[in-house]
């Protein structure tokens, strides 16, 4: 059995959360806060396998007058530092999927995060991969994180190394023919291989492709 904590300071919220797990056989929840003081006593007290915290949480260390992302940030650290012994995986249900707020929760020591909009099985699923210690990231989050990845990325990231051979051979100005002998293929295999390349390095003629694989230190 799975034993789960759950923080939120929405009561709505929190008690829709504690219903969903609870019917689930292999989950139960075992303790719930409204505020980061209460959540580190229940955990403390509860020892729960998984914990799933909301990003904005009121009174942490009852320092914080105004609940924040910094504050779901600050109780998941405290959580790793006061409960080093047996601290629980995190998972974060929060309104907010943006890249940066996940990064910094996955630093601070988050291994699932769930948008709250998002369709119940997957906080299920997130809970469940979290017990088992595997990150999980709702397919919103997972998206949006695939897309920067993407757009930061080199072009010259999504190339195979066999692409990248042909490549170096093409700039060193051999023939189809010569490349597939050096390596011990065929000639139609090569041709491919350098379509694909061009492809994905958005050129459509082998001038471009030297060019660019020069620009890029291919």
């Amino acid at each position: 059995m799975i034993r789960v904590v759950v923080v939120d300071d929405h009561g709505v919220v929190r008690d829709g959360v504690c219903r969903l797990l609870n019917d689930e056989e292999d989950i139960t929840v075992v303790g719930e806060a409204a505020t980061a003081a209460s959540a580190l006593h229940v955990i403390g007290e509860q020892q729960p396998d998984v914990a799933v915290l909301d990003l904005s949480i009121p009174d942490t260390d009852s320092l914080l007058t105004q609940p924040d992302h910094s504050s779901g940030l600050e109780l998941i650290e405290a959580i790793g530092h006061r409960l080093s012994d047996k601290p629980p995986a995190i998972v974060m249900l929060s309104m907010h999927g943006e890249m940066d707020i996940v990064r910094a929760a996955m630093r601070a020591g988050a291994i699932g995060y769930v948008v709250k909009h998002s369709v119940a099985s997957e906080l299920v699923a997130a809970v469940r991969a979290a017990s088992m210690g595997s990150l999980y990231l709702c397919a919103e989050v997972a998206e949006v994180l695939t897309a920067a990845a993407v757009r930061t990325s080199s072009p010259a990231d999504r190339l195979s190394p066999r692409e990248r051979e042909v490549i170096h051979h093409v700039v060193e100005g051999r023939s189809s023919k010569e490349i597939a002998a050096l390596l011990h293929t065929s000639q139609k295999t090569v041709e491919k291989q350098r379509r694909d390349a061009m492809r994905k390095l958005d050129v459509t003629n082998v001038a471009a492709l030297v060019r660019v694989a020069i620009e890029l230190d291919l």
